[in-house]
């Protein structure tokens, strides 16, 4: 392996071939040893790293000595050491050594070839994936020179398995002189330099490929040699940290090639690696250059405008550096600091040669937590090859910090070109030219092919924010314009909506589309929603936009839209229709009065001036043109917005597009996206989803956030399930195929990003990109699996049309049916014609296998044109050659040369020099021949080059054109894209509907208020089961349960009069289920109202337009809020925006504050929900006082969680036996029984038993009081 110790035991002995022991001179003098070890090596080994060794006994190989190692393989080598010191001369020479011939006889051509292809291997090897490893060993297979070396290698490779530690000498003197070595404590620093200086600059600069601007000499890229620990000197091998550790290098790497290679070897653990020595190999921490700074410091730092970090307007972004600092720095560092200098809060991955090179603080971050390597010097300094970038930069992506990817966007001979043009170029002219391409953050990734794929399927939003706060009679209120936007898929939304002081708008907003990032105008955001965002968005990152110039309003973004070339597209296809360049969703946000779109819509302001700050940063981010031109925008309007127009509930509940409203709150009460924990175990989510596809994942979160309320669509989807149980043989064999599509909605995102002609304004059109032939074989790559994709979806539409006629469910039909002429109906495209052009476009093998894509006949009109120009061009070659055949009389005339010395007509000697014609000019002869040119042939042949450079640019840019032409169709694309999504999410909700957790699934049944002989609501489920504790529970193991709320159920003597009662007050023992009832009643609803089977045996009730839920007890300390003020927020939300059709879950309100202040306030919650709202409620509490109140009240109802006491009324607590049974039945419980629970809960015997003693004295003094009560009323 590559894992090398610095000192290894050995023996001076002869070469075994022809017995020299010593050769070289001076600091080459190196000497022939054998290495014990098992199996034993021998090798050359430089006489300055020969120490004498006196056995494991002595104090140098003891702990704290030079000598000592813990490791066992050196611990073996020194007892083998030991048992040989006491023999002879003579009878250690006859100790068994390794006879492979040796390598001295390479010369060292070869070996600096080997150094240099060691180094590359190294650090391609300790970054690169496995995968990425086998293409890069292939590749070197191709590439190596072949040598002796090579093709002993290559035999040995299947034979042995070991480590080489034999070390190859540059000179081949020999000298039998006996060597003495030096003391154990007499190695230099100066010769540990010399061994790294060693390795040239040379040839590090020909794999690195550095140019003059380098800001580092390549010989920079070393690791500080550690001194020598132990006797005489195995050559050090670098060694890696284990999370970068692959495949060994191999055996052809000799040991002096890796004690060459020791120069970038890491210390044991990254902490050595960011706190041990890089300038000098000295102890203690390190201090690297820029922490010397004085202008770089924490407190004295100044931004690109000079400001201080204690101004108010100070740019954390930008950093000043001073000039007189840049004049001092090489050509290369100065512009990485120029580059820094304007990204100072991003990571530099800045590309030297075919590496990406981190400085700095950059390194530092780069060590820190990516594993990498500190290479030698006074200054941060770290990096890895090119094909590494997709993993790096997304590990620091995921870890919060930005990444600006700087690419060189000229090659050393352009910039030679370029200063040929210039007067007098100095030597930072003198730098190829290199320029931020791309700035990478959480919420701007694209997932492009230098990127990678995707870590998750679920969307991570980019969101902008503006808010104006304004005075009402009822208090503050606020508008907010958003947008947000998922950069993975190019989906932009945009809004403006009132909000209310509590923010509940907002609050369901970060709920549903939960925000990976954060902009805001600086000082804009009100302190309550500074709050929100510091409570809710933690985790996200947040950033403040300076207003006007980076925070646009209104005005400047319509004005940005209309100037750039984002719709240019729209633009030819509005041409004849004179309409405005803008998306109809933004040109509906635009005044009526302006016919050139540049004024906002009154009530438009904020939203466009949120959508300016979004487009700022993806044009700072390098993404905007890719992102905008895909002109996919919605008009976001929150959920409830219909629910305040509608004149009524049965106009409410029968429009197609409104929604139940689940706000943050109510989707983390009832961990229908997330747990407590943050994961998704346990939730409905998890549960549900058996998506095949990342867009059905999508789709279903969309529809778990936002359930239907009309009753008819919900009944679609039903129908829908019906239909998917009615054909199971074509549903499983659609799962099948599902599965095997790719992320085509990301695919086509990506095509469209490749396919867009970036202008040459955008530095990736110049970035030269080594690792070019791998990224064209991604996106070719990419390309083919989304062909393959959208044949499989064609193939699923086949497979369910024969069956689709007879669907029940409008839906159903219309995902799974072709949109024809004969069938309107059908929403999927009819793709057939278009993939059976793409299929004959070009060979797709020869395309995935070389990464070039050469169009067929008749698909790119450039690269036709091209085609028959040279065709054409060449025939009339050919026609001017038989002209001349027969003007010479002369059939052997030919055409010969290659290159720019084609077309040379090759003339025998045999034709007469009088039948020459003077137009002939003589280009080559050979013996009897003469090759001429002529005025005609040089016009044709200068026209041919013309042409074949125009083929050549054209295939150049075929891929992106070809792209291009496909993304055309982008609308059909995303059309069958969304068919397969709700085709997918029907399949999902069908498995469930199926299969369930064992026992009975409903169909619910969902009816509009006016269809039914009340109009109020109500909710009938029986033997209802908790839908996400299958993994618990299986069939009769879950106990079930009837709720019945708003109408009969369950009555006992005493309730008959209150069948349709709004609310159930909830009672019953601590642990006996009653939160868990709550939250199984909660989840059906939203089920049901998702379109999918319950568990349950019936279900019938009013759609709910609102679920509200005050579940649990747990502060928010970021947002400074105690437990009962949380408590008091999410029930004042209840009583604000609750109406008669909402079903609120309210779970022992009152128990954050005292006794008296809970009771007052639950009972007067409980009033106001019951008489003035009378919506749907469960309202569970302890307090027994509370029941009694509102024993005798109409509109309240009275239910429990039943249990089974033995001994109840003892004195010892300790022999009251509860048995719970989880059933849930009509009436009060008489007691919590909380001892019950302290006995469970472990709680000392003798702390119980004080506890019922003061419960038994605070029973009687309550009943006393009662008493008391009862005879003054009666007097």
């Amino acid at each position: 392996t590559l894992e090398g110790h610095p000192w290894w035991p050995c023996m001076v002995a002869p070469q075994p071939v022809g017995g020299q022991q010593l050769r070289g001179r001076g600091k080459s003098q190196r000497l022939h040893v054998h290495f014990f070890d098992e199996p034993p090596t021998r090798g050359w080994v430089s006489t300055k790293y020969i120490r004498e060794y006196q056995g494991s006994d002595s104090s140098d190989a003891k702990t704290g000595g030079v000598f000592f190692s813990g490791k066992p393989v050196i611990r073996k080598a020194m007892e083998l050491a030991d048992a040989a010191m006491p023999d002879s001369p003579e009878t250690r020479l006859k100790m068994p050594v390794c006879m492979d011939p040796s390598d001295a006889e390479e010369d060292d051509e070869e070996e600096d070839m080997e150094v240099r292809e060691s180094f590359r291997l190294y650090l391609d090897k300790s970054t690169l994936t496995d995968e990425d490893l086998t293409e890069e060993e292939d590749e070197e297979t191709v590439k190596s020179k072949p040598s002796r070396r090579s093709s002993r290698a290559t035999a040995e490779q299947g034979s042995k398995s070991k480590r080489r530690r034999i070390v190859v000498a540059s000179d081949s003197e020999g000298s039998g002189d006996e060597f003495k070595p030096e003391q154990a404590g007499c190695s230099s620093e100066e010769d540990e330099e010399e061994v790294v200086n060693s390795m040239s600059e040379e040839d590090v600069e020909s794999e690195c490929e550095a140019e003059p601007d380098s800001p580092v000499k390549p010989v920079k890229r070393k690791r500080p040699i550690e001194k020598p620990s132990s006797a005489k000197p195995k050559p050090k091998t670098p060694t890696l940290p284990e999370t970068a550790k692959r495949a060994p290098l191999s055996s052809t790497i000799t040991a002096d090639t890796k004690s060459r290679l020791s120069a970038f070897s890491a210390p044991e653990s990254f902490d050595s690696q960011a706190n041990g020595s890089g300038a000098g190999g000295q102890g203690g921490a390190t201090v690297w250059d820029h922490e010397k700074l004085d202008w770089l410091q924490e407190g004295r730092r100044k931004d690109a405008k000079r400001r201080r970090q204690s101004e108010e307007d100070y740019d954390p972004t930008t950093l000043y550096v001073p000039e007189d600092f840049l004049n001092k720095t090489t050509p290369g560092m100065r512009r990485w600091w120029q580059l820094k200098s304007e990204t100072f809060d991003a990571v530099l991955f800045f590309k030297v040669g075919k590496f990406y090179e981190l400085y700095h603080m950059d390194a530092v971050i780069g060590v820190n937590e990516l594993g990498l390597t500190f290479m030698k010097g006074a200054w941060a300094h770290s990096g890895f090859p090119e094909i590494g970038f997709g993993r790096f930069s997304d590990g620091l992506v995921q870890r919060g910090y930005k990444v600006a990817r700087v690419e060189q966007t000229e090659t050393p001979d352009m910039m030679e070109a370029r200063c040929k043009t210039m007067l007098k170029p100095t030597k930072f002219d003198r730098v190829v030219q290199r320029e931020v391409c791309r700035i990478i953050t959480r919420g701007t990734q694209t997932y492009s092919v230098l990127d990678g794929a995707p870590s998750e399927t679920h969307s991570k939003y980019l969101l902008s924010i503006k808010e104006k706060a304004e005075e009402e009679s009822s208090g503050r209120c606020r508008t907010y314009g958003v947008s947000f936007v998922d950069t993975s898929v190019g989906y932009f939304y945009v809004g403006q909506f009132q909000d209310d002081r509590h923010c509940s708008r907002l609050r369901t907003l970060l709920s549903h589309y939960t925000p990976a990032q954060v902009l805001f105008e600086k000082g804009n955001p009100s302190a309550e929603t500074r709050k929100i965002f510091k409570a809710s968005l933690s985790s996200a990152m947040q950033e403040g936009l300076t207003a006007g110039s980076q925070f646009w309003d209104a005005q400047k973004t319509l004005k940005t839209l209309a100037e750039e070339d984002y719709f240019k597209e729209s633009v030819r296809k509005d041409e004849e229709s004179g309409s405005s360049v803008l998306p109809s969703v933004l040109k509906s946000m635009t005044s009526e009065s302006d016919s050139l779109g540049l004024t906002p819509k009154e009530g438009y302001e904020l939203a466009l001036s949120a959508l300016g700050g979004c487009m700022f940063y993806l044009k700072k981010c390098l993404v905007d043109q890719e992102l905008l031109s895909m002109t996919n925008f919605q008009e976001y309007i929150p959920v409830d917005v219909e629910m305040e127009k509608a004149a009524g509930p049965t106009s409410f509940f029968s429009q197609t597009r409104q929604r139940m409203v689940l706000d943050g709150v109510t989707l983390a009460n009832l961990e229908i996206l997330q747990n407590v924990s943050g994961g998704t175990e346990g939730t409905l989510l998890e549960r549900l989803d058996t998506c095949s596809t990342p867009f059905g994942k999508r789709l279903l979160k969309q529809w778990l956030c936002s359930p239907l309320c009309n009753p008819t669509s919900i009944g679609e989807r039903l129908d829908a399930l019906e239909d998917l149980m009615g054909v199971q043989a074509q549903a499983t064999e659609v799962s099948d195929l599902l599965k095997k599509l790719p992320d085509l909605e990301r695919l086509l995102s990506k095509i469209h990003s490749i396919g867009t002609p970036k202008g040459q304004d955008h530095p990736d059109s110049r970035a030269v990109l080594y690792e070019e032939v791998t990224y064209s074989k991604k996106k070719i790559v990419d390309f083919l699996s989304a062909l393959e994709g959208f044949k499989t979806m064609q193939e699923i539409v086949t497979i369910l049309g024969p069956v689709a006629v007879d669907f029940r469910s409008r839906l159903l039909r219309q995902v799974c049916t072709l949109h024809t002429t004969a069938l309107p109906e059908g929403l999927f495209p009819d793709l057939s014609a278009e993939l059976k052009r793409w299929d004959t476009a070009f060979d797709h093998q020869k395309a995935r296998a070389t990464g070039v894509i050469t169009p067929k006949t008749g698909f790119d009109p450039e690269f036709d044109q091209a085609l028959s120009g040279i065709k054409a061009c060449e025939r009339d070659l050919q026609d001017y050659l038989d002209r001349q055949k027969k003007r010479l009389g002369c059939r052997n005339l030919t055409y010969w040369g290659t290159g720019r010395n084609r077309f040379q007509m090759e003339v025998p000697d045999s034709v007469s020099e009088r039948n020459i014609p003077e137009e002939y000019k003589v280009k080559s002869t050979k013996k009897g021949w003469k090759r001429y040119w002529t005025r005609e042939i040089e016009r044709l042949f200068s026209e041919l080059q013309s042409l074949e450079e125009k083929r050549d640019a054209a295939l150049k840019d075929c891929m992106r054109r070809l792209f291009y032409n496909f993304d055309k169709n982008y609308r059909d694309w995303q059309t069958g894209v969304e068919c397969m999504a709700v085709l997918d999410v029907l399949l999902s909700l069908t498995r469930y509907s199926q299969g369930g957790d064992g026992g009975p699934m409903a169909r619910p049944q969902v009816l509009l208020p006016g269809d039914i002989s009340q109009s109020a609501a109500f909710l009938d489920l029986r033997g209802s089961r908790h839908p996400c504790v299958t993994k618990t529970f299986f069939g009769d193991d879950f106990i079930p349960n009837d709720i019945a709320i708003g109408c009969p159920g369950g009555e006992e003597e005493g309730q008959e009069d209150k069948g349709h009662a709004p609310c159930v007050l909830v009672t019953g023992p601590n642990m006996g289920g009653k939160s868990t009832l709550m939250r199984q009643c909660g989840l059906v609803v939203v089920l049901a109202q998702l379109g999918c089977y319950v568990p349950a045996e019936s279900l019938s009730f009013t759609p709910v337009d609102r679920v509200f839920t005050r579940l649990g007890a747990s502060d928010r300390i970021m947002a400074g809020e105690s437990t009962f003020f949380v408590e008091l927020s999410e029930t004042a939300s209840i009583l604000h925006h609750g109406t008669k059709h909402s079903l609120v879950l309210l779970d022992e309100l009152g128990r954050g504050t005292a006794t008296y202040d809970g009771t007052a306030i639950a009972s007067a919650v409980v009033n106001e929900l019951a008489k003035r709202i009378c919506c749907r409620t469960l309202f569970s509490t302890h307090y027994h006082s509370l029941v009694e109140d509102y024993t005798n009240n109409p509109a309240v109802r009275l239910g429990h969680m039943a249990c089974m006491v033995e001994n109840e009324g003892d004195e010892d607590p300790s022999q009251e036996t509860i048995t719970f049974l989880y059933k849930f039945i009509a009436g009060a419980c008489p007691k919590s029984y909380g001892f019950n629970a302290a006995r469970l809960a472990n709680l000392p015997e003798d702390v119980i038993q004080s506890g019922h003693r003061k419960a038994k004295e605070f029973e009687r003094s309550t009943i006393s009081l009662r008493v008391f009560k009862y005879v003054l009323n009666c007097s």
